[in-house]
């Protein structure tokens, strides 16, 4: 909390204002207050430099829903009325009753921005020229990882790991990618997971949602577990789960996909550029075939920056956490597999939050 305070002190600006827009899922206590999250949307959360924060609800109506969440380390306000422009009045009463002399900066969390209507209203009710643009500092604010964090992130890797580890124990020949998607998530709700994303295919797996399609005998499936813990702290974990026997052709093309993540990992180093990490990645993925999809993006509150990608420049910094899920689509696009690791980046290099993305589950039949 006083971090987002801290940078926005280091910057010259007052009260920091942060618009929720949502991207994911409902998260815990420290992302409600950095604004990622769409339940409730259009959320305002207020800090300053002498008080705690104070989340702004959408509306009076709200109380009851927020007070059943249980933040109670957060003092939270409710406008005189539901409209819009009431709760941007509460934002003002906030603002205007710090002991602060810095001007007012705003920042979104989520990748849809302030509304331009809202800066307008707020910049009249203000009695301001603008609102300064702060999102930068809510990024960085995410984007460098405490101890804390990174316990809340290894935690969302244990309840990932265990999801998967449950699944392939009970998977069986005939079950559908549907039902295999729900007998993981399953268990990540019952670990305490908020949100999650489980996607299973037998191929090609282009990223896609699972399907009707049964898993049979010779089957290489691709298993991806998107998760955040009770805490709120985003992490994935992709993995190869093997029904019986597997074709030759299809054992290398795994060996080969866990091999070009065993070989990327190597290059996430402090220093270097998310553009040249995906190049170096590009060259391992076009020995075997071709990408079916991203190589990876930051991670922890929610994708962050930077994106994996040769049109991202961002330096890649000790203190960040990052997902790398390498994919390789066959010539002739009849087979993909991927597989997926959560990255904490120390001055060594990437260490991996996991150990299960580098070996071949499999089933028995």
């Amino acid at each position: 909390m006083g971090s987002v305070k801290g940078g926005a002190e280091g910057r010259r600006v007052g009260p920091v204002i942060v618009y929720a827009s949502g991207v994911l899922g409902r998260y815990g206590l420290a992302n409600y207050l950095t604004g990622t999250f769409p339940d409730p949307k259009g959320t305002y959360v207020v800090f300053g430099s002498e008080v705690p924060p104070v989340i702004v609800a959408a509306a009076p109506g709200e109380r009851l829903r927020w007070e059943r969440y249980g933040n109670a380390l957060v003092e939270i306000a409710y406008p005189a009325g539901p409209s819009r422009r009431a709760r941007l009045e509460r934002v003002t009463e906030l603002i205007n009753a710090q002991e602060d002399s810095g001007p007012p900066a705003a920042a979104a969390g989520g990748m849809r921005g302030l509304p331009w209507k809202d800066h307008q209203c707020l910049t009249e009710l203000l009695g301001i020229a603008d609102l300064p643009d702060v999102s930068a500092l809510l990024d960085d604010v995410k984007r460098f990882k405490t101890p804390t964090d990174l316990k809340g992130m290894r935690s969302s890797v244990r309840m990932a790991e265990d999801a998967l580890d449950r699944f392939v124990t009970r998977a069986y020949a005939g079950m559908t990618e549907l039902k295999a998607a729900a007998m993981i998530e399953s268990k990540l709700r019952e670990e305490g997971a908020l949100t999650c994303l489980v996607e299973v295919s037998a191929g090609p797996y282009l990223s896609q949602v699972p399907t009707h399609r049964p898993l049979e005998r010779g089957d290489l499936i691709t298993v991806f577990v998107e998760a955040a813990n009770a805490d709120g702290y985003w992490v994935e974990l992709g993995a190869l789960v093997g029904f019986g026997h597997i074709a030759a052709d299809r054992q290398s093309l795994a060996e080969k996909t866990i091999d070009t993540l065993r070989q990327a990992e190597r290059y996430v180093v402090p220093g270097s550029r998310a553009s040249d990490l995906a190049y170096r990645i590009g060259k391992l993925v076009e020995a075997s075939g071709r990408p079916a999809f991203g190589y990876g993006h930051g991670v922890g509150v929610d994708e962050e920056p930077p994106v994996v990608s040769p049109y991202d420049h961002t330096p890649i910094e000790t203190g960040t956490t990052i997902a790398l899920h390498p994919s390789i689509l066959t010539p002739g696009d009849q087979v993909s597999l991927a597989v997926a690791n959560t990255y904490s980046l120390d001055e060594h290099g990437a260490a991996p939050l996991s150990n299960h993305p580098y070996r071949i589950y499999g089933v028995p039949t």
